[in-house]
């Protein structure tokens, strides 16, 4: 009922599970509710650990004077630290993203994209080393209405980077593959690469970058 929901109200995941659901059923809209809802029990904590990479919020849109802020404070520690796991919230933004890519309005796209931007910095927060990571970065400034071409260049450019250093580790250790496990991984990474390239616009036949050939996710 309408007062179970009020006092219980879904887990995210939960909610996760039906924007999944009605993605899958081309109901993007009702996906979008979900997701947001999702997003909302989150999002303080996203926020805060974003602002420790600076991809946080404006911090002049924070009103109060020094008390109001010290409260704030606490609430943001709290509630980073009872964030959803690392896999959820890079679930939650590929469905943000997918949602973003679905919508016709600039209001509701850029609301997808910000969204998407706060979690993937509490991911990045806790670690950025993981190069999906810095490529979903690069997807979400892309689906800004305008893109934020600069910001989407950094971040694939930096995935690309750690690819082709993975690449080359595993190039240099082929040679004691005995069961292809190295090989199979080697020909995932160098198809990453393709990928992030195409992202950047970069041409295979010159090797240059074009940066309005840039594609979005």
């Amino acid at each position: 009922t309408e007062r179970t929901k009020k006092i219980f109200p879904p887990q995210p995941d939960a909610l996760q599970t039906m924007a999944n659901l009605r993605l899958s059923q081309s109901r993007g809209q009702e996906a979008l509710v979900y997701i947001m809802k999702a997003y909302s029990r989150m999002k303080v904590g996203c926020e805060a650990m974003s602002s420790l990479v600076g991809l946080g919020k404006d911090e002049e849109t924070r009103a109060g004077g020094k008390a109001e802020a010290q409260a704030n404070e606490l609430v943001e520690v709290d509630a980073a630290s009872s964030l959803p796991g690392y896999e959820f919230r890079c679930q939650t933004v590929k469905i943000l993203l997918e949602c973003a890519s679905l919508m016709e309005d600039f209001e509701t796209k850029n609301q997808c994209a910000e969204s998407g931007i706060q979690v993937l910095g509490s991911l990045m927060a806790e670690n950025d080393e993981v190069i999906e990571v810095w490529y979903l970065l690069g997807c979400a400034f892309m689906a800004c209405l305008p893109p934020n071409k600069d910001s989407a260049k950094y971040y694939w450019e930096n995935a690309m980077s750690m690819l082709s250093k993975v690449k080359g580790e595993l190039e240099s250790t082929l040679d004691d593959d005995e069961d292809g496990y190295k090989e199979n991984e080697l020909e995932a990474v160098e198809s990453q690469i393709i990928e992030v390239r195409k992202k950047l616009g970069i041409h295979d036949d010159d090797g240059g970058d074009d940066d309005d050939g840039m594609d979005d996710c």
